[in-house]
């Protein structure tokens, strides 16, 4: 990769920090202004969606999250013996 490859790629990354650090504000702004009295309705009806489609979890995923480190450890170590 050439140093104007480089360059461009380095003025993309800061164009698209920039845009999520302005969509965010812009983001908060809608939720802050969000007329909830207005859209009560609605509102429930998602409320409620969520709770006659919720699928209960029988753990918190922890056991599952230390299970996938453990295949990455192991991985890693035997990528390094050879």
């Amino acid at each position: 990769m050439n140093a104007s490859c480089r360059e461009e790629i380095k003025i993309w990354l800061e164009t698209w920090k920039h845009a999520a650090a302005a969509l965010e504000k812009i983001n908060q702004g809608k939720l802050h202004a969000y007329d909830y009295r207005k859209n009560m309705a609605v509102v429930d009806a998602m409320l409620q969606w969520a709770c006659d489609n919720k699928k209960s979890r029988l753990t918190s995923g922890l056991v599952e999250q230390q299970r996938y480190f453990m295949k990455i450890r192991e991985k890693e170590k035997s990528n390094k013996q050879q």
